[in-house]
């Protein structure tokens, strides 16, 4: 794949844009375009063929490499050097363009190796897609520790897993090797006591994993993740938002040609919300641009969402602030149940007992299937239901 990537003329700093599932050639064009100190930036396989013209508008790459074949484009100059670009989710708006170097992408996998008690032979499937920061950081821990990287999902011999929640809910896994399986990318209501479950917080500007525990505390619903792994630090802000530096800390924003890294004095502002405790570490609360304010109180959707899912009927919620002209906004939400016959009235009575009456959802919206950016409930299509 060098060769042929050389013969297209690929030199150092260049960008080669892939529309490709995971597969072994998409493996191997992420390493050979390092080995040529280039730029991989895989791009989402759940987009349309017809909205792909415009993610490479904002990407300007030398090659675009589909499954058809490569051609070339006209590119614009780049100093980076064997990095990755990576589309963020964008759950509240345009998806941005984060830049990982190469070595902050194997600081990060280096650590976790060890908390994930990965090693040499082991089997970890890429459950995950090489869009996402989740799909790299399997690859890379493996070439790290010497261990496989699966693209079969019945092999029986899998070791490691890396789910979001949504994943987990659907489809138990039922591996018999299992010695690890990564929870994060979402709220978790139940950590599963019969798997070997790692909870994790993690970010794409951070390389993937912040912080992971095995067996995490829980205290009143909420999940305390541990301290940060090696080569990461962690603060609170005094409003409450999840500052993090380190090694593993991206290069920046990439638009019109120029890598933006906003921080506050040092530290990356994530837009989470948490707590932090000495004895227990890291607690997430929510995001901070989700908050809304009713009747003059702050209510932050996720606390909301973990009550919701106390019912047993309840496969998965998102709560929002619908516009109201009296309170500002009313909480409602939308649902996937596995019961057709489940009504807000019995929503409300469990809900009456966990929260005070102002977070209870006036109204509640059944979906057979939540609109998605990624791996993640997009949030802003949503809205749109709303108005």
């Amino acid at each position: 794949m060098i060769e042929k990537l050389r013969k297209q003329g690929v030199l150092p700093g260049d960008r080669i844009a892939v529309y490709m599932k995971n597969s072994p050639l998409l493996i191997d064009l992420i390493f050979a375009a390092w080995d040529l100190g280039a730029n991989i930036c895989p791009l989402n396989t759940r987009l349309p063929p017809c909205q792909i013209g415009a993610y490479l508008e904002r990407l300007q790459p030398k090659l675009y490499i589909d499954e058809t074949g490569i051609s070339a484009r006209t590119a614009q100059p780049c100093e980076t050097r064997s990095s990755m670009f990576l589309f963020t989710s964008g759950s509240t708006g345009v998806p941005k363009i984060a830049v990982l170097s190469k070595e902050s992408l194997m600081a990060n996998a280096a650590s976790a190796i060890r908390t994930l008690e990965l090693h040499a032979g082991d089997r970890w499937l890429l459950s995950l897609p090489l869009f996402h920061v989740g799909g790299v950081s399997i690859l890379l821990r493996c070439a790290l520790a010497k261990a496989k990287a699966v693209l079969d999902t019945h092999d029986p011999e899998i070791t490691h897993l890396s789910f979001v929640p949504t994943q987990l809910y659907r489809a138990t896994p039922i591996y018999k090797n299992l010695r690890c399986l990564l929870l994060g990318g979402g709220p978790v209501i139940h950590v599963p006591k019969h798997l070997p479950t790692y909870l994790t917080y993690g970010l794409t500007e951070m390389g993937s994993i912040v912080c992971a525990k095995k067996e995490p505390l829980c205290v009143q619903g909420r999940y305390y993740l541990g301290h940060p792994l090696p080569d990461r630090e962690v603060r609170i802000a005094p409003d409450g938002e999840i500052e993090v530096r380190g090694k593993c800390l991206f290069q920046g924003y990439w638009e019109d040609g120029k890598l933006t890294l906003p921080l506050k004095d040092g530290w990356y502002p994530t837009g989470d919300l948490g707590i932090y405790c000495p004895e227990k570490g890291l607690a997430i609360v929510g995001r901070k641009d989700w908050q809304f304010i009713s009747g003059g109180e702050n209510i932050q959707p996720e606390e909301v969402e973990r009550a919701i899912l106390q019912c047993p009927e309840i496969q998965e919620v998102i709560v929002m602030g619908k516009p109201d002209p009296e309170f500002g906004a009313r909480p409602i939400a939308f649902v996937r149940t596995t019961d057709a016959t489940f009504t807000l009235e019995k929503m409300v009575k469990t809900l009456q007992h966990l929260l005070p009456k102002y977070k209870i959802p006036v109204a509640m919206y059944r979906l057979d299937e939540f609109p998605r950016k990624g791996l993640k409930v997009d949030r802003r299509a949503l809205s749109l239901l709303l108005r």
